[in-house]
């Protein structure tokens, strides 16, 4: 099977990480990920009219899809690209297998925005109080930023001595604080009120250097996921890979796997927070709390899982 990637704005290299021997194109791009492509040696490329089904079996498109229909101008260059340039392939071209991998914020089913017949979806944002056709499946591995989060898993995974590693006994976090309120799409996060509840539990140490940011987290025995504009956040991702105990406030995310993180590191409110980090002092629980997380990212948060995963929904007659 041949396979073309082809990413709006060269936002997410993780599917040529899982796919190494598929070709890379991007519309247009702005971010330097030179040291990323020397790493896994490639080079993307840019000449998308090469991507037709004569040359390629499989077509996997990644961007955020509400884009499509939104007229914000800080989108533009999206709806230019996918107007310019994915549309047409998609619509003239008769691939075998086509996906679109939606890292859009918000949960939205990408049915509304895509009418494709044969399309699939492998969705962020995979909300379990919204109700998705069949064509859509869980995959919150592809966001965007400096560097990917597949890259971020296959990378910066620590090994499990140092994930079980004896920590600072303190609740790291850092982040944007931000309110964000999109009416027309019923999202709502308020983090600087989230923040300010809890300030006094958390040690953040501010803007950082990588490594010595990564060095603090991967030293603090637990780890704070706030809610986002989006969820997953990047931030996720780096805490479970780093051996520090993921404390999140709650989400309606649907992982594409059955096991569940422990309830003791879930919360709402202030109140549930304190009283999780209480049960969390008792040794026996932490253990249990941390062994299943360790169980869980070792298990899934793999290349050859993830490859595995996609390949098993690819439908071709």
């Amino acid at each position: 099977m041949k396979i073309a990637i082809l990413d709006n704005k060269n936002e997410d290299i993780g599917l040529k990480i899982l796919f190494p021997e598929a070709d890379y194109y991007f519309c247009s791009t702005t971010i330097n990920r030179v040291e990323s492509y020397q790493y896994y040696n490639f080079l993307p490329r840019n000449d998308v009219n090469n991507i037709n089904d004569k040359n390629y079996d499989i077509l996997f498109v990644i961007m955020p899809l509400r884009h499509i229909v939104n007229d914000e101008i800080a989108v533009r260059d999206i709806r230019g690209n996918y107007e310019n340039y994915i549309k047409p392939i998609v619509e003239n071209n008769q691939f075998k297998f086509l996906a679109f991998f939606d890292n859009e914020d918000y949960n939205v089913n990408p049915n509304n925005y895509i009418n494709i017949p044969n399309a699939y979806f492998f969705k962020r944002n995979y909300d379990s109080q919204v109700f998705y056709e069949d064509n859509i499946y869980p995959f919150p591995f592809i966001i965007f930023g400096h560097k990917n989060i597949i890259e971020k898993i296959d990378r910066d995974f620590v090994s499990k001595e140092q994930y079980f590693n004896i920590k600072i006994d303190r609740v790291f976090f850092t982040g944007g604080l931000y309110h964000h309120n999109d009416i027309k799409f019923n999202v709502n996060v308020n983090r600087q009120e989230k923040y300010k509840e809890l300030q006094n539990y958390l040690s953040n140490p501010g803007i950082l250097p990588n490594n010595e940011f990564m060095n603090f987290m991967r030293n603090s025995k637990y780890g704070l996921d706030l809610l986002g504009a989006g969820n997953p956040n990047i931030r996720t991702f780096e805490i479970l890979v780093s051996g520090s105990l993921l404390l999140q406030q709650k989400n309606d995310l649907v992982w594409p796997f059955p096991e569940k993180f422990s309830e003791e590191c879930y919360f709402e409110t202030k109140d549930e927070f304190i009283e999780n980090l209480n049960k969390l002092s008792n040794e026996e629980t932490y253990n249990k709390c941390i062994s299943n997380q360790y169980e869980i990212v070792s298990k899934y948060f793999n290349i050859h899982w993830m490859r595995n995963y996609i390949l098993s929904k690819i439908k071709i007659d």
